[in-house]
């Protein structure tokens, strides 16, 4: 386990000055990444807007629909861990020639069956259940080939182009997905959907076998196969105050957060505000907009030397913001506190992630960043269960309770001196 002295600095980023964002494009094996990433994201959204219209095309049913987007979820969450493993077992290039293959090699038949009028709903659960699985075991590789691929330096300008392009996709995929649909069918959105995840196979080919910018450590012997490499990559992140103080802080937030936006943010753009969808499409573009401008200002500007203190201020800035969502009277107020709070993600998510990357011990890179996710989408199903029948009841109160754990969360970090020791 890494000591705090040992994680002030890393011998080559104090050497060596870190690079913005823009130039870091220029290194080819970051690049072929950063199309990867493209092309896995748009097809994502790809699939998801044509499976969402295929099932109310087949049924007209959204009982069902919510039914085959559960089918996607449970084995990604169930399988993350395993997933986070296996990219340390056999390298995260190789996990994600796996996973973008199985991707292309299923979805492209669905296409045929589509195109041809023969599809069936137990084809369509099966292709959510592949996706489901690939994506547990697609998504820690993703987040932990990064170290391997760029220098230590770069590693805050490599995540920031990464976070900016993952909001772009949010943004754009759907509404390129909806396109292909509307004029073409949802077939050849699938066939699109194929082809984006054939050629991102490519530029993962071309991402180097071997780490040529970092010293990885050797790999971490288990007993018990799989499964004692995932109980190794537990205790290894509960070892760590570092790891579990960002474990616990990604659980509160992410649980607040996704109570309070994906439940009370519709409930106030129909009820309260009075906005309709173009309103709550406002509201959640503000939050894009926001985290694209401080993923993009994290890329420029160094990390703060105390991170202790920015996971506190972090959580404070969050907590008075979201909370601040929920009192506010109308719509324009209410995108701009959006907006604002965005921003807070942006960083976190660029700087947070980049401490992990550094602070990891490389041959547990695949693990940790599954045990983040986890921490981060693990607890979504309870914050949705939990925050409906707030909700219903008064949705201010939602908000005010979602930024009330969120400044709990800051108030327990600055309390610790651990904590604020944290560099």
């Amino acid at each position: 386990m890494q000591t705090l002295e040992e994680t002030t600095a890393s011998p080559v980023a104090a050497a060596t000055p870190r690079r913005s964002p823009l130039t870091v494009l220029g290194s080819g094996p970051f690049r072929n990444l950063w199309l990867a990433t493209i092309l896995s994201l748009f097809g994502d959204f790809f699939s998801y807007i044509a499976i969402a219209w295929l099932v109310l095309q087949l049924t007209g049913s959204s009982l069902l629909l919510g039914s085959v987007l559960v089918v996607q979820a449970l084995p990604r969450a169930v399988l993350m861990m395993v997933g986070g493993a296996l990219a340390d077992r056999l390298t995260p290039r190789l996990t994600m020639l796996g996973s973008m293959a199985l991707r292309a090699a299923f979805v492209a038949p669905l296409a045929i069956l589509v195109l041809t009028g023969r599809v069936q709903m137990w084809q369509v659960y099966g292709i959510a259940f592949v996706f489901g699985v690939v994506d547990a075991f697609f998504m820690p590789a993703r987040q932990s080939i990064l170290p391997r691929v760029v220098a230590d330096r770069d590693l805050e300008a490599g995540n920031a182009v990464l976070n900016i392009t993952a909001q772009a996709s949010v943004i754009l995929g759907p509404v390129l997905g909806g396109l292909v649909v509307q004029a073409f069918s949802t077939g050849w959105a699938f066939a699109a959907d194929a082809a984006a995840f054939t050629i991102g196979l490519v530029f993962v080919l071309l991402l180097p076998p071997v780490s040529t910018s970092t010293v990885v450590a050797g790999p971490r012997k288990a007993p018990g196969g799989l499964g004692g490499q995932i109980a190794d990559g537990l205790r290894y992140a509960w070892s760590d105050v570092g790891i579990r103080v960002m474990l616990i802080a990604i659980a509160v937030i992410d649980f607040a957060a996704n109570g309070a936006l994906g439940v009370g943010l519709p409930t106030m753009a129909h009820g309260k505000f009075a906005a309709g969808a173009s309103g709550l499409g406002i509201l959640f573009g503000a939050w894009g907009v926001g985290a694209t401008a401080g993923a993009l200002v994290s890329g420029f500007v160094s990390p703060p030397k105390q991170f202790g203190w920015m996971i506190v201020f972090i959580s404070a800035w969050l907590g008075i913001l979201v909370g601040g969502v929920g009192l506010v009277p109308s719509l324009i107020p209410a995108a701009a506190l959006m907006g604002v709070a965005g921003i807070g993600t942006g960083v976190v998510n660029t700087y947070g992630i980049s401490w992990l990357q550094r602070r990891t011990d490389p041959a547990m890179q695949g693990r940790v960043m599954s045990i983040v996710m986890l921490a981060s989408m693990g607890l979504t199903p309870i914050a949705y269960a939990v925050s409906g029948p707030i909700a219903q009841v008064n949705p201010t109160l939602l908000f005010v309770l979602a930024g009330g754990m969120m400044l709990a969360c800051a108030v327990g970090a600055a309390a610790s001196r651990t904590v604020r020791s944290l560099r």
